[in-house]
């Protein structure tokens, strides 16, 4: 019965396409579809706009201005009768229309509010890129995640595959009594122990794949059954089959990856780029502030058809010139709180830098420490796992040959098991460690 369970699953599963997962395509989906990056990069390009639309105030403006009045009285002058009696000043109807160029000059306001601007816009930019880094630095954690949730489901099959054949071995021997009734519970015991480890890992396979595909965007195809490393076939561990899953090796990451290692810390990070072009912002804005209680000068030409000509019913050509002149001198101290606030958010910002370079180094610091900590460790958990697997194979010849126990194969085949695992999870926390590094080091 058992067994035909495990061949109508096998058979409900069977031909389930590979899905095989780079770590480019989970960048690319990544910036594709994070929000918080999409959305830093439209606020910067709204940004730029407005730093050009504050730009076109420094150069003069050409507008096509017209009006139109209807007045209910026309005044009038008295003539001698003589000379026609009353005659209109105008008529009920007045038009003018025509182009009219206007440049204003003042104390530096316009020039300051378009530098602020500018400032605005490299701040928003720098914002946005510091948002696509975390983008990509979240699609790599969750791909290094994945591809260890693989390695951890392969390594437990190939040790169940193992138990699977030393459960068959020791059963031989029980049936030819050359093993004892106890050997054989314990043998299965360990195949069973195993067969749950391979269960588990394969539910933490299917949550890493899940986190996989919320942190880039990812849509993964319809699967009811838990998934399987791709160099698995079901049928070798007897258990259900499953959307087999590939990523790319640990060798060919790390060394896409490792060169972010020899970089150093960027000296304009984008977080720290952010909040330093946030100060230079502000301070610009108070000194616009400041250049508006200058005098405002403002430069007009204008040429456009009026009608009427004073008395005369008929439309002429006017042609005129203008200049106005604006000072400040009375606001109850509006300019000088928006200057002082400016001025204070300038200084705030500053303090912003200084902390994010800060902590800043000391993550680079860190990350940097902790990857050189676990490339020296890797070498002893290689040596670990040589060491491990070798014991585990004399642990079981010793066995065969009734120089030992049962305990001792399934503690050594346990501990080559742990030190696998344990290099497997030293490997991923390296490649994370190399994209914390990524993420701050230069370019």
């Amino acid at each position: 019965m058992k067994l035909l369970i495990i061949v109508l699953m096998l058979a409900g599963s069977a031909g389930a396409e590979e899905l095989h997962l780079t770590l480019k395509s989970a960048e690319e989906s990544a910036l594709a579809s994070d929000g918080q990056y999409q959305a830093a990069r439209f606020t910067a390009q709204a940004a730029q706009a407005a730093a050009s639309a504050s730009e076109s105030l420094l150069y003069p403006r050409l507008s096509l201005e017209g009006s139109l009045r209807y007045s209910e009285v026309v005044p009038q002058i008295s003539l001698p009768a003589a000379m026609g009696g009353a005659k209109p000043m105008g008529d009920n109807w007045n038009y003018s229309i025509g182009p009219s160029a206007y440049w204003t000059l003042d104390g530096g306001s316009l020039r300051y509010g378009r530098d602020a601007a500018r400032r605005l816009a490299g701040a928003r930019s720098a914002e946005a890129e510091a948002s696509r880094r975390q983008a990509l630095l979240k699609a790599r954690a969750a791909y290094f995640r994945l591809q260890l949730a693989l390695e951890r489901t392969y390594l437990i099959g190939q040790d169940l595959q193992l138990a699977r054949s030393q459960l068959a071995d020791v059963e031989r021997g029980v049936r030819a009594g050359s093993r004892s009734r106890l050997d054989g519970l314990r043998a299965r015991q360990e195949e069973t122990a195993r067969r749950r480890d391979l269960l588990r890992a394969r539910t933490d396979l299917a949550g890493a794949l899940r986190d996989y595909a919320f942190a880039t965007g990812t849509e993964l195809p319809p699967q009811t059954a838990l998934p399987l490393d791709a160099r698995m076939t079901a049928s070798e561990y007897g258990v259900s089959s499953g959307t087999p899953v590939s990523a790319e090796s640990y060798d060919a990451l790390a060394a896409a990856l490792l060169p972010a290692a020899g970089r150093g810390l960027d000296k304009a990070l984008p977080s720290v780029t952010a909040y330093s072009e946030y100060s230079a912002s502000y301070g610009a804005a108070a000194s616009a502030q400041k250049g508006e209680r200058m005098p405002r000068l403002t430069l007009g030409a204008r040429s456009s058809i009026d009608y009427p000509n004073g008395p005369n019913f008929y439309s002429f050509l006017q042609n005129s010139a203008s200049l106005a002149l604006s000072l400040p001198l009375f606001e109850s101290g509006r300019l000088a709180d928006r200057e002082r606030e400016s001025r204070m958010n300038a200084a705030a910002a500053a303090a912003r830098r200084d902390e994010a370079a800060r902590a800043a180094a000391r993550d680079y610091a860190g990350a940097l420490q902790d990857y050189n900590a676990l490339a020296e460790e890797q070498g002893m958990d290689v040596d670990a796992v040589d060491d491990a697997a070798e014991a585990a194979r004399l642990t079981y010849d010793a066995y065969k040959a009734g120089a030992g126990t049962w305990l001792e194969v399934e503690s050594s085949n346990l501990k080559a098991l742990q030190a696998k695992t344990t290099l497997a999870s030293a490997n991923a926390e390296l490649l994370l460690k190399l994209a914390v590094l990524d993420s701050l080091a230069g370019r």
